[in-house]
């Protein structure tokens, strides 16, 4: 009994040192948390297709193109009917906007260009399903580093 005992008594203190080296650390904060705080834009992470935010039909969106190589996505869900979106950049810095509509089918399609950082288009939506709207500035995809481009959009899907 005194060797279960001792035995026990060694067991805790091995694991509560190894707790306490633990809690020592320093917490290691992922790039993706880092861009989420520093962006001004509630909807970060969502640089990929897998975290696009989930976007209501005849709401207003506010986000931001933050970084080099920022992608924003949103999706939402749709029957056969016709999408109604308005962009505009909320800044003097009007960018190189791009939007893309695509149903989860087929990820390809033509992007939308805006005109001085304002863009409203209509778009058949053929198919039911999930659609993802990509939002991005063109020049995002070169190295050097991008000024902020706050905008807003509104998407108004009639099925």
């Amino acid at each position: 009994m005194k060797k279960v005992v001792a035995s026990l008594l060694s067991l805790s203190l091995v694991l509560s040192a190894s707790v306490s080296a633990l809690a020592a650390e320093p917490v290691k904060i992922s790039k993706s948390s880092q861009k989420a705080a520093a962006a001004n834009d509630p909807y970060e992470p969502n640089d990929d297709l897998q975290f696009a935010s989930f976007a209501n039909s005849n709401v207003s969106y506010s986000a931001e193109i933050g970084h080099n190589k920022d992608v924003d996505w949103f999706k939402f869900y749709a029957k056969p009917g016709t999408l109604q979106l308005a962009l505009s950049s909320l800044t003097s810095e009007k960018g190189n906007i791009r939007v893309n509509i695509m149903h989860e089918s087929d990820l390809s399609g033509t992007p939308y260009k805006a005109q001085d950082g304002r863009l409203s288009f209509t778009k058949d939506l053929t198919k039911e399903g999930i659609y993802y709207i990509m939002i991005y500035d063109y020049s995002a995809f070169d190295s050097k580093p991008i000024k902020p481009i706050p905008y807003a959009f509104k998407a108004i899907y009639n099925q």
